[in-house]
């Protein structure tokens, strides 16, 4: 068997392992906030028949546009009435951004390379912490899209060859789609916007205005209907809240710390250091004294292990701007190009931004934080043994995220809070419920979520 087949073998083999801790996640998943807005639409969309034509509140900019939000829920719900049918949906979603991804990195880099870039995206906690039915969880296929494109669109010096009109006119074409595919579902889409600007002024890439133009007339199609709402729902385009009166753009360079914080954020997604909450939730007053000790235990050793691979991120970037510029090797250039890119843009949205980012604000740019990591592993190659580690110790803190954490516990049970939230909106017959079944769910008492 070739090297390339025993990569495709092992990348479908990533694919079930990583669905598989990914619905243990949404089994496992504390429904709230955010989930309720999808859920809300797509219950909507699926019984009524009504697709609203604006996403999710933000927290200080009003409601996100477009219908995206609610056909992500309100079309598998429509064809199958489950809980979980918007989850597979989802699954099916994340699961081709994966494969763009792999796609993407296999045009650059040697297949050992891809083998391991395909590791460490489709098991990493900061990918799979976010299987949750909410709008960040979905942002994973347009970012994969943009960077594919991007790939695919790079300079005659890394790819020896000048593409075709047609070529990149398709590719401008998919990588605006794939930048409205976000606009639909999160505010944090302009960052893929700003990188896209500003790696085409490194000359890095080129561009097709024409595909671009197509790709925002489609865009713009598909807004019609949240244009007209604006004028008669003043509502969805601000956040009557008074705490977001006190915020205002710019409020991320008048403060700073902001701005420190979306760096640490790009460094961090290419590490282990994810957040603690997301590891281990708080243990209470009443915890028995071994509770403690192997609470403090784990927490020193995954914390201690995320402070290592934070700094090894750190260094690689480092170098990579820093020492990287004249290389031999075009792929390297590119992929320097795109480090500096991804990095004004981040500063440039926290800069821009009316608060401080927290990481599912800016997850969007997970996928190419992994890119400056995989150039360093093209030079020194991780060994067969060294990359199976990895992959064990990311399964166990998923495992142990998805068991017990911030937002997810073996105690929660998303099934009957999606059920018994469907009957307090509607009734049991248009939930699809037996009238025994609803007399159920109406008197079933859930625990609480965190």
């Amino acid at each position: 068997m070739s090297e390339k087949a025993r990569t495709a073998l092992w990348i479908v083999l990533l694919m079930v392992l990583s669905t598989a801790l990914s619905f243990y996640y949404q089994s496992n998943q504390w429904v709230s906030g955010d989930q309720w807005q999808m859920l809300n639409k797509g219950l909507k969309a699926a019984i009524e028949g009504i697709y609203l034509p604006y996403g999710n509140e933000a927290s200080t900019v009003g409601n996100v546009p477009g219908s995206l939000s609610s056909f992500v829920i309100g079309w598998p719900l429509s064809l199958w009435f489950d809980p979980y049918a918007p989850v597979v949906f989802l699954q099916i979603i994340r699961m081709a951004g994966f494969l763009l991804f792999v796609n993407a990195i296999s045009k650059i880099f040697s297949p050992r390379t891809v083998l391991a870039g395909a590791v460490i995206y489709a098991l990493n906690p900061w990918f799979l912490y976010d299987s949750l039915v909410y709008n960040p969880s979905y942002l994973s296929f347009g970012a994969a899209l943009v960077l594919n494109m991007i790939v695919r669109l790079k300079r005659e010096e890394v790819t020896e060859k000048k593409p075709s009109f047609i070529y990149t006119f398709i590719c401008s074409m998919f990588l605006t789609l794939g930048a409205g595919w976000c606009m639909q579902l999160h505010f944090s889409w302009p960052v893929l916007v700003a990188l896209t600007g500003i790696l085409w002024l490194m000359r890095g890439i080129r561009f097709n205005f024409a595909g671009a133009a197509l790709g925002l007339v489609i865009i713009g199609i598909s807004l019609i209907p949240y244009y007209q709402e604006t004028l008669v729902n003043e509502y969805i385009t601000s956040n009557p809240e008074e705490y977001a009166k006190e915020r205002y753009f710019g409020y991320g360079l008048v403060h700073v710390y902001p701005l420190f914080k979306a760096l640490m954020y790009w460094l961090r997604f290419g590490s282990l250091l994810v957040t603690k909450k997301t590891l281990i939730p708080e243990l209470g007053a009443d915890a028995a004294w071994y509770q403690d000790v192997l609470y403090y235990a784990y927490l020193v050793f995954t914390q201690g292990i995320g402070v290592i691979t934070v700094v090894i991120s750190a260094v690689i970037n480092c170098k990579l701007i820093f020492r990287a510029r004249r290389s031999r090797r075009p792929e390297v250039r590119f992929v320097r190009a795109l480090t500096i890119s991804c990095i004004l843009a981040l500063l440039l949205a926290a800069a821009a931004a009316t608060l401080t980012l927290n990481y599912w604000q800016i997850i969007i740019l997970f996928c190419f934080a992994l890119m400056p990591i995989l150039s360093a592993v093209e030079s020194r190659p991780l060994s067969g043994r060294v990359l199976a580690a990895l992959a064990a110790l990311m399964v166990v803190l998923n495992l142990v995220s998805a068991t017990s954490s911030d937002k997810f516990s073996i105690n929660a049970d998303y099934s009957a809070a999606f059920y018994q939230h469907c009957i307090n909106l509607y009734d049991g017959p248009k939930c699809h419920l037996t009238e025994a079944q609803t007399e159920y769910y109406q008197n079933l008492h859930l625990p609480e979520g965190h």
